[in-house]
């Protein structure tokens, strides 16, 4: 029909009609990497989780698919879990509170966090929460004291991937809110 046109030449030629289709390419572009990031983590329809402590009762909800034991957490007793692919983990314990700290006075004696990677901070009479990024990760941490200062200090801590923050942001909220006492 046309001997001197190769099949879809005009739109592999033409600068016209590339400008006419590129806001279109860069649309799928933006919602396929919209899709890949919330693909990134499972949903949490899945469900979710509880670990108790019976000794001291610290008791928090995470979601299912921490689903990878990993021994036990870096302080007191607990539960270590990283998600299957590594990217996430999560610890729950409990520490005796022998030295009658409060959150402020513990946050004094033992936190030695950089300020600069210090994104979050927010400290009441009953717990403290913590939030800081580095090499490309957040930490987050969360400790609820019991009452009278002498009894037990349960805490949460989270890591996970920066780039992933607004996946993670009801997730750490649900995680924080459930931890008791």
């Amino acid at each position: 029909m046309f001997p001197n046109r190769r099949p879809h030449s005009h739109l592999l030629h033409s600068s016209e009609n590339l400008r006419m289709y590129k806001p279109g390419f860069v649309l799928v572009f933006f919602l396929g990497l919209a899709q890949y990031a919330q693909a990134a983590l499972p949903s949490t329809e899945s469900g979710w989780s509880a670990f108790t402590d019976p000794r001291y009762g610290t008791r928090v909800e995470y979601p299912s698919w921490f689903s990878v034991s990993d021994g036990r957490p870096q302080l007191g007793t607990g539960q270590r879990l990283l998600t299957p692919d590594g990217r996430a983990e999560i610890e729950i314990y409990s520490l005796p509170n022998t030295a009658h700290y409060t959150p402020r006075s513990y946050l004094a004696a033992k936190m030695k966090i950089d300020p600069a990677t210090l994104h979050y901070k927010r400290v009441s009479a009953g717990f403290f929460a913590l939030s800081a990024a580095r090499g490309g990760k957040i930490y987050y941490t969360r400790c609820n004291f019991s009452e009278g200062g002498a009894g037990t200090i349960h805490c949460v801590y989270l890591g996970y991937q920066q780039s992933e923050k607004r996946e993670w942001d009801s997730i750490v909220t649900h995680v924080s809110y459930s931890l008791r006492p």
